[in-house]
Order: structure tokens, then sequence, then C-alpha cells
């Protein structure tokens, strides 16, 4: 009887903490999708499931990718789903300014119930990263992070990027060149201003490339990241572009008009 009441006086006295840690993940259920949770509820969770299957094939059409592997049963992408950005940040370690964390490896996604946007622009976002890698190659050298988030922003329904703003920027030489770009490590971007400006430029190389070029020619591009492994020479044999100081200077052209 004493041990019992012991026990009974160690749990009353736990910390909150310690017993949210304890609160197993459910499991919610799609097509294409798993959903761990703890604290959200069904309207929430129906809300989750029926984006992220409207963004599956959109996502795929609008970077004109053949789809070849198919999240299904044992294969479907998992969401996990944090009550709170404390605990998404103890999951993912990422800065205050990250609503959402993707492992394209895994077909991971993290997220947060209150995260911002995140059923309009983040969930677009993560998914694009995996769908992009799918195509390219998960472990490819090749492709810069640049590359990988313009193409995860290009999915987002209002993505707070300024042509006039950047062609500032621009002009007053307050930007990150395409070299400064490549060092980028967005695990270090703790500044907000910073990280937007890194974001905003990503997006834009992609748009130019889209919009200038056309979709099906950045498809062979891609094709060509995956094949040949070397950005150089998939931005030579795609866009006929003789260097990235090239390839720069034709971006800031694009942004300057």
């Amino acid at each position: 009887m004493i041990n019992c009441l012991r026990l009974l006086f160690i749990f009353l006295f736990l910390p909150l903490s310690l017993l949210a840690e304890e609160q197993p993940w459910q499991v919610f259920k799609s097509t294409h999708f798993l959903v761990f949770y703890k604290g959200a509820k069904e309207p929430q969770l129906n809300e989750l499931t029926e984006r992220a299957e409207e963004y599956y094939n959109k996502i795929t059409d609008d970077l004109g990718f053949a789809r070849f592997n198919f999240w299904t049963w044992d294969d479907r992408a998992k969401i996990y789903l944090s009550d709170s950005q404390e605990e998404y940040r103890q999951l993912t370690g990422d800065p205050d300014w990250s609503a959402g964390h993707a492992q394209a490896g895994s077909k991971l996604i993290y997220t947060f119930i209150t995260a911002p946007g995140f059923l309009d622009n983040v969930l677009a976002h993560e998914m694009a990263h995996i769908i992009f890698r799918e195509m390219v190659g998960f472990n490819n050298p090749a492709v810069p992070l640049w590359l990988d988030e313009g193409v995860a922003s290009f999915q987002e329904k209002k993505f707070s990027f300024v042509k006039a703003d950047l062609a500032d920027r621009i002009r007053q030489g307050d930007f990150l060149s395409l070299e400064d770009l490549g060092k980028v490590d967005v695990a270090n971007l703790t500044e907000t201003g910073r990280a937007e400006l890194f974001y905003a430029e990503s997006f834009s190389l992609v748009r130019y490339l889209i919009d200038t070029f056309g979709k099906d020619r950045f498809v062979l591009f891609c094709q060509n990241l995956r094949d040949y492994k070397d950005l150089r020479r998939a931005l030579a044999l795609t866009y006929s572009f003789g260097s990235l100081a090239e390839f720069e200077s034709s971006w800031k052209k694009y942004i300057l008009q």
C-alpha cells in the first residue's frame, strides 16, 4: 500500500513537461500520408490531409515532373504535427523563424499546430523539397541549397518576393552573389532579414529560369543535374550559360528590367 501511495505521489507531482513528453503519438491516415499527432483535433487533421493530397499531384504538374515514386501504403509520407513550436524546435533544431522542416530522403515533414501559413504555404514548400529530390537525386552533391529552396518556395501561394525590392538591393550592392548564395547554411540563418533575402533570391532564380525559358527546359535542367551531377555542366547544356557568373549576370538583368 505504501509503495502504491509513493508511486501515486510521484506521478501527481511530475513536471508537466515530462508528462507531455510521455504522451504517445497517434496516427491519422490518408491515401498518401500518415499524420502523427498528439493534441490535434479531427477537423484539423482532415483539413491537413485534404491539402496534402491536393498538393501531391499539383506540385508534380506545376514543375512538369513525371512521377515514378508513388507514396502509397508503407511508402506514404509522414507528417509530424507537434502541439507547440517549442516541441517542434526540439525535434528539428530549427531557428525561431522556421515553420516547417522536411527530410526528403525519408519523406518526413515536421511542423506544429500554430505554424503561420502552414496549410497555404509551408506544407506545399516542404512537399516540394521531397518531390524535387525524388527527381534530381537525394544525395546529389551538384544541387545547391538555393535551388532546392527556390523550387520549394516556388510552390508557395503567397511567397513574399517583391521584384522591385530585390532590384533595389542589387543596385545598392546589398544582395548575395551566386557564389555567396551557394555557401549559405540555412541552419545558421538566425537573422530573419538575412533569411528572407536568401529565400527571395533563391525563389527569384528559379522563377527567372521558368519564366524566361519555360517549364520544359527547367525539367531538362533537372534531368541534366540528375544525370551529370554537375551544376555548371547542367546550366551550360540546358541554357548555354558559359559560367555561373554569366548566369548571375543574366538573372540580374531579369530582376532590373
